[in-house]
């Protein structure tokens, strides 16, 4: 594990960035392997990859040895399929368990469940380095990245801007509205290949569904990853409004997008659910967007990254931006007391990782424009931001609920830290009450659920984003989108 390529050639590891790239579900992290030494390489952006990391591969290491020692009951991996054994009762789990296991190995699964067979497996973890520093440069030379991306076009330390810490999808699409636009390519494809999503249209064509016929096509236009007249007309959209997007790199597995304010203007599919002016103005003479047309101001839009990364990613931000007009994050949460398509707007957020409790003054808690249609909105939430959610358990949770911590998530805690440190003249405190209630920009915290801890149920966590959980994340971009036109035009 290291921060940049630098430190692998330092650990004797000089060809790392040409191993081939792999990836792991649900994490996005920079990794290559290599097969004759059989060692990954994976590119850490904070404290809590190394949490992560660690706790996954101890956890795996468990499950491979004890499918290895049953497993060498028999004389042969294939003489136990010859057999027709149950598989589920010989592994003591539940056939729905071991459907998600065989998902889990692939579609290669028997071979990989006879190398476990053959051996138990070592794992050995090697730090080539995790110093603050360490951490401090990788993202320094992210920040350089985007600065020498920028440059023909404009000094990105010279700019105002508006920090999103989001996703890559939603805000693009409300912007640039390419779904919309190509609306007629996306139900072709959905037809002839996701009928059931189809079927989901046509409801929503009857009124059958509460889903935005607008949020379903967002959502559908994912299926389109190959499809190259999509990709190249969308890209064309984006140059037009002068929207520039920088591909993670070997630094951060971050993707950033720069949004100019004025693309908002001159966009012809913006979401009509943006307002560039409130109805009541309307009638006023003054023309509507001339404000937003005028701007020079960017939304600096991040793909949310993973817990202590978003301290590090801020603070770079923070020192070298000429000014910050606001902050925004969306993030997605577990939550106690609710379930999932609920939004959450904390007042509170306790940090585990400094132990601090984070007074907040969230603009959202009186600005939330749209109506949630598949769950409530929940204001005045005291949320907790953990060390990493692989270790939550049933005690962990019942205390959180004991104190009224209903709210759980990786980002905030480390986000207010570095917002304390660019309010107050000392680095931030621990165990103590940090009162953020007069910052001196604009910030918000909307949290989307993903995970219903106590409930049987299905979630995100499980399943990924899927329908149920589109509108939440859309509803937070837009109520972001609408909070930047409306101070952009000081309304």
């Amino acid at each position: 594990m290291g921060q940049i390529p630098e430190i692998f050639k330092e650990a004797g590891l000089n060809t790392v960035t040409k191993w081939p790239k792999v990836t792991a579900p649900s994490r996005r992290r920079t990794m290559h392997f290599d097969k004759k030494t059989k060692t990954l390489a994976c590119f850490i952006t904070s404290i809590s990859d190394i949490d992560d990391l660690t706790n996954i591969l101890i956890s795996f290491q468990i499950e491979w040895n004890k499918i290895c020692q049953i497993l060498r009951t028999f004389n042969s991996f294939q003489e136990l399929l010859r057999s027709k054994t149950d598989l589920a009762k010989l592994f003591s789990i539940s056939p729905k368990d071991w459907q998600s296991l065989k998902a889990a190995l692939g579609p290669k699964w028997k071979l990989r469940l006879s190398c476990m067979a053959q051996t138990p497996a070592n794992f050995q973890l090697h730090l080539l380095a995790g110093s603050w520093i360490d951490y401090a440069k990788a993202t320094q030379k992210w920040w350089k990245n985007i600065a020498k991306t920028t440059d023909p076009k404009f000094h990105i330390s010279h700019q105002n801007i508006y920090f999103v810490s989001s996703n890559t999808h939603s805000l693009i699409n409300l912007i640039t509205g390419s779904p919309i636009k190509y609306k007629s390519l996306i139900l072709k494809y959905l037809k002839q290949h996701i009928p059931s999503f189809f079927q989901t249209w046509q409801k929503i064509q009857n009124n059958d569904s509460k889903i935005h016929p607008n949020d379903f096509l967002y959502f559908s236009s994912k299926f389109l990853p190959k499809n190259s007249e999509y990709h190249q007309n969308t890209q064309k959209i984006a140059k037009k409004l002068d929207i520039i997007t920088i591909p993670a790199s070997h630094y951060l597995n971050i993707t950033t997008q720069l949004i100019p304010i004025k693309s908002l203007a001159k966009s012809k599919y913006l979401d009509p659910r943006l307002q560039i002016l409130p109805k009541a103005l309307r009638s006023n003479p003054v023309s509507i967007g001339a404000t937003l047309k005028s701007s020079d101001d960017l939304i600096f839009n991040i793909n949310y990254p993973l817990g202590f990364a978003a301290y590090h990613i801020l603070n770079e931000i923070l020192e070298n931006a000429n000014k910050i007009k606001g902050i925004y994050i969306i993030g997605k949460a577990a939550l106690l007391n609710g379930e999932i398509g609920d939004i959450q707007i904390p007042r509170l957020v306790f940090d585990e990782h400094s132990q601090n409790s984070y007074l907040i003054n969230n603009c959202f808690e009186k600005f939330f424009p749209f109506i949630n249609k598949q769950g409530s909105v929940l204001n005045k939430q005291k949320a907790v931001s953990v060390l990493g959610t692989y270790l939550q358990n049933k005690a962990l949770l019942g205390k959180y609920s004991k104190n009224d911590l209903t709210v759980i998530e990786m980002e905030s805690g480390p986000y207010l830290g570095a917002i304390t440190e660019a309010t107050y003249d000392k680095p931030k405190p621990k165990n103590t009450i940090v009162d953020l209630n007069n910052l001196p920009f604009d910030f918000g915290i909307i949290n989307y659920t993903s995970d219903t801890p106590y409930s049987k149920a299905k979630n995100l966590g499980s399943l990924g984003l899927n329908l149920k959980g589109i509108e939440p994340v859309y509803l937070a971009s837009l109520t972001i989108l609408q909070r930047i036109i409306n101070q952009e035009q000081q309304i």
